[in-house]
Order: structure tokens, then sequence, then C-alpha cells
């Protein structure tokens, strides 16, 4: 599955929002990554990222449901 620039855009906004609001408000680029754990951590949002712009997903409603299987919530509040 090929990315499309669209969602490679989004993702690359997204991903530098979170991780610009996270650098200010630890006070700048030296406070945030003068922490090992918080380099670990930008590093992970970068791999997770990566990955996001070759994971499938959507946005569709799916298959809807079938309203004759309804009774199954009430077989299920009597049981529980």
């Amino acid at each position: 599955m090929v990315p499309s620039i669209v969602r490679v855009t989004l993702i690359v906004l997204g991903t530098a929002a979170y991780l610009g609001l996270a650098v200010l408000g630890w006070g700048g680029f030296a406070a945030f990554f003068s922490h090992r754990a918080l380099r670990a951590l930008a590093a992970a949002l970068f791999v997770m990222s990566g990955a996001a712009l070759f994971a499938g997903g959507n946005l569709s409603s799916g298959v809807r449901e079938d309203r004759g299987n309804r009774w199954v919530i009430a077989a299920f509040a009597l049981i529980g």
C-alpha cells in the first residue's frame, strides 16, 4: 500500500505538532532532549509515525447492524 500525499502530510504535521507542544512544554529543545527518556519517547513517536504511513485504516461506517439481533442486549442484561 503506497501512502498518499495527503496522508503523509497529515501524519508529518500531526507528529510535528505533537512533539512541538511537548518541547514547548519542557522549555525548549535543549531542556527536552537533555532527558534520556524523552529522547526515547521522541524516537518511539517517529517510529510509530513511520508505521502509520503503511498501516491500513479508514473512516467508513462499515457494515450496518441487523436490528433483528438487538434481542441479545436484553438477554445479556438478564444474565448479568
